[in-house]
């Protein structure tokens, strides 16, 4: 994500986009470490920063109250309920985890199972962390409004970095559907690999951001068939969010592709986009000089983006997540990558 952010500055820098700006990227290694991420936001102030930008889960909820205070906004990929309700000063350039939940779930009850078989038994295992219990939340209030469609197990929350479920495995074996994903869903496929379990795994779209991590420690063959929603679109369809990327990858990463740069950089770089694109239009607006946080708060919540193979992306007033719209992939071992199964489908539809 990084990188796709050191990106996207050189690009909007290269091309003279914002008007009488250049922009330049101050950066704190936070190392993950949630008692850093208030020094991190006092340094990146110190140093002029104007917007934040804050990577990793968790993190802008933390610095919220000093941005709200200082009046700097902040821009985050990495979606956290408590950070953006009630609307504030927070932007998240991503999807919610909950409708991207209740979507998967819908689209597996209405086109995937056999319900001549009765209801599948559904489970959850994750890594603690605030994706996971959004996840977990989704899942639970799907279910009780539909208990016909699912047998709803549990959820099983490990602490971060646990690398073995092996307990976890034991009860969730018997499920039909086990949610699984990005390192806790690794951890999960593996734990049933090495026991010879089965089922079907699925997981939203935080997965793709760690696409290698995923295959390197479990495996195609593990992964093959595991059913994710998407909200940015694969490595290799022919589309104009794609080209973009590649276009900007062969200019400032020669001889990389997409695939290298991992579904990280991929997700990440359309969905900041976005940010610099706010930035743009408040520029334009107020001017370089007279540039300041609520100017980017007057932009953000007016802001859309419509691009040919990505989904439906705008803020409003009162909604502080960027995107409106999943698509449901299939991880598939015979084509070493991900093949999608539907459009754009709206959250709640």
């Amino acid at each position: 994500m990084h990188q796709a952010i050191q990106d996207l500055v050189k690009y909007y820098n290269d091309e003279e986009l914002i008007p009488g700006a250049k922009l330049r990227l101050v950066s704190y290694d936070t190392r993950t470490d949630p008692s850093r991420y208030t020094l991190a936001y006092d340094w990146c102030k110190e140093r002029g920063a104007t917007i934040m930008l804050a990577m990793v889960t968790g993190s802008a909820q933390t610095i919220r109250p000093f941005a709200e205070r200082d009046e700097i906004p902040v821009a985050t990929p990495s979606y956290d309920e408590p950070a953006v309700e009630p609307p504030g000063w927070v932007f998240a350039f991503c999807a919610a985890f909950k409708p991207q939940v209740k979507t998967l779930l819908k689209w597996l009850n209405e086109n995937h199972w056999d319900y001549k078989q009765g209801s599948p038994k559904l489970g959850h295992y994750d890594w603690e962390m605030p994706i996971a219990l959004d996840t977990k939340d989704g899942i639970r209030e799907y279910c009780q409004d539909h208990p016909d469609q699912f047998d709803y197990v549990g959820s099983f929350i490990a602490p971060m970095g646990s690398m073995s479920a092996a307990g976890e495995a034991g009860k969730l074996k018997d499920c039909d559907y086990v949610w699984g994903t990005m390192f806790g869903g690794a951890v999960i496929m593996k734990s049933f690999s090495d026991r010879g379990y089965h089922t079907q795994f699925i997981a939203d779209s935080g997965s793709f951001g760690f696409y290698k991590f995923m295959v390197n420690r479990v495996g195609w063959e593990t992964l093959d068939g595991y059913i994710t929603t998407m909200t940015a679109p694969w490595f290799d369809e022919d589309n104009a969010a794609v080209a973009f990327i590649k276009e900007v990858i062969s200019r400032y990463r020669p001889g990389k592709t997409p695939e290298d740069m991992d579904g990280a950089y991929h997700g990440s770089f359309l969905l900041m986009y976005s940010m610099f694109e706010v930035l743009r239009q408040a520029v334009e607006k107020v001017g370089a000089e007279d540039f300041d946080g609520q100017a980017f708060c007057d932009a953000a919540v007016k802001y859309s983006l419509q691009m040919e193979g990505f989904p439906q992306c705008y803020f409003t007033d009162t909604v502080r997540y960027l995107v409106h719209q999943c698509a449901i992939y299939r991880w598939s071992a015979e084509a070493q990558g991900l093949v999608k199964l539907t459009d754009w489908l709206p959250f709640g539809e």
